[in-house]
């Protein structure tokens, strides 16, 4: 993914942070995390798996505003990668927000991510009927 940096100079982190692409192994869906942008440190995750919601292939559940400021939210939304969908669905005690991915190089790192796990994951069954 490109080391472009989002929300730099916000309150909630000013050096801002850069966007990492991925899949849950459990479902292969889309998975986000953060990480700082000057030091590479974890910083958060935008997404959450809960394997019962109902989400289109390039859909995604958005962590509750428990877990990320909603400056750095409003920062990820403006770029025009993601679209809100105007669906929610419960998350612990608070709702999380279903976002769509637009963005061609997301998508196709999502893609990508999707494949090597389901590799990943016949190699696990190959391994343990041996």
């Amino acid at each position: 993914m490109s080391r472009t940096v989002y929300g730099a100079g916000l309150a909630s982190y000013p050096a801002g942070v850069l966007l990492r692409a991925s899949v849950y192994s459990t479902n292969l869906r889309p998975a986000f995390s953060l990480v700082c942008a000057d030091d590479q440190m974890p910083y958060g995750v935008l997404s959450v798996n809960l394997p019962d919601a109902n989400l289109a292939d390039d859909e995604f559940l958005v962590t509750g505003d428990w877990n990320l400021p909603t400056d750095l939210k409003a920062a990820l939304l403006e770029t025009g990668k993601f679209v809100q969908t105007g669906r929610w669905n419960q998350v612990g005690f608070d709702q999380g927000e279903v976002w769509r991915i637009v963005d061609a190089e997301i998508l196709t790192e999502v893609a990508a991510a999707r494949v090597v796990a389901s590799r990943s994951r016949s190699d696990r069954r190959t391994a343990a009927v041996a």
